[in-house]
């Protein structure tokens, strides 16, 4: 496991920045989607438009290279370039780690003021922990911006039909239709019955879009933000 590097930010501090942004782009909605503005919050969670807000052109390439790193050459995710003031994000990765990407670059453009018109960002979809402090606050801002708590909780009170999921004979067979003994094999720590959870796309007999596909991001960074908000009981 990465060791969590010391922060320059707090996590509380970087959470309400990415809150207020999120508030600022629900009160210039009509703004920012003149033709059809959104009237579902989730559908607000958009860092290309985010950056545009804040004066970023986005650009999404096919190829943006590679970088040296400390584990060898790594595809470059995405860029962000002060003096042009554009984010580029690579087309070649997965849906969940391109939103990641610009939520991530959405980040730097927030929090960081950094030195040089460039820099550079490994593929990630925020199931992993960064070393260094900079990507580590990057990355915690793309999970608050991505999956804000008070969204999440109510998405998850929606479809679960309570504060925190705690798993006993009603709610393994509500979710799997499976005897708790049987679950219990599959999902042994908090983790995996967040995994579950995350993917889940009925439950007691009903059928929705699990909550990693609503809010657009993979099942194990949804996973870890349930744990994050005290959702599952140990």
């Amino acid at each position: 496991m990465n060791e969590i590097p010391k922060p320059r930010i707090s996590d509380r501090q970087i959470e309400l920045q990415a809150n207020d942004l999120l508030k600022s782009m629900w009160t210039n909605r009509l703004m920012l989607w003149e033709e059809q503005p959104p009237s579902d919050a989730i559908t607000v969670i958009d860092p290309a438009k985010a950056l545009g807000l804040l004066g970023f052109d986005v650009f999404y390439e096919e190829d943006l290279g590679k970088y040296y790193g400390d584990s060898g050459f790594l595809k470059v995710a995405g860029l962000i370039n002060r003096d042009t003031m554009a984010v580029h994000v690579s087309n070649q990765l997965p849906q969940s780690v391109r939103l990641f990407t610009a939520a991530h670059e959405l980040g730097h453009a927030v929090l960081h003021n950094i030195t040089g018109s460039i820099h550079r960002d490994r593929p990630s979809d925020g199931a992993s922990v960064s070393r260094d402090a900079i990507e580590y606050e990057a990355d915690k801002f793309a999970s608050f911006f991505l999956m804000p708590a008070k969204l999440v909780k109510a998405r998850f009170l929606d479809i679960f039909a309570s504060e925190r999921f705690s798993l006993d004979e009603d709610t393994a067979f509500a979710l799997l239709c499976q005897p708790l003994f049987e679950v219990r094999q599959q999902c042994r720590t908090p983790r995996q019955i967040g995994r579950l959870l995350a993917s889940a796309g009925s439950y007691n007999g009903r059928f929705f879009p699990s909550l990693a596909t609503q809010f657009r991001v993979s099942i194990e960074a949804m996973a870890i933000r349930l744990e994050e908000l005290s959702l599952i009981e140990a």
